[in-house]
């Protein structure tokens, strides 16, 4: 792929999979990381179809679908820097000062 990572996304991705593991299981923690996998590859081949984020348009943002959950990202040297992966009742402002 070509994405570039804040390291604090591959924290967002643990919390978030451990709470699926935790609260409903193995197999729905799973489907989330693959979703969010499929996810990183669209955002990596086409990230001009991804739609800007409100509240800071210099963001873009993509679904994970099936998932409340959306991958905020920033392009940089022409390249998608994913800076969080949050649900989407989190604070608007949540990861935005991640660069």
């Amino acid at each position: 792929m070509n994405l570039e990572f804040h390291p604090a996304v591959q924290r967002d991705v643990n919390e978030i999979t451990a709470y699926y593991e935790r609260e409903a299981s193995a197999e729905l923690a799973d489907r989330f990381f693959n979703a969010v996998l499929a996810q990183l590859a669209i955002v990596a081949a086409h990230p001009e179809r991804c739609s800007p984020y409100p509240p800071c348009p210099r963001f873009q943002r993509s679904f994970i679908p099936g998932f409340p959950h959306v991958i905020l990202f920033r392009m940089r040297q022409g390249r998608p820097r994913i800076v969080v992966i949050k649900h989407q009742k989190q604070h608007p402002r949540r990861g935005l000062t991640r660069w």
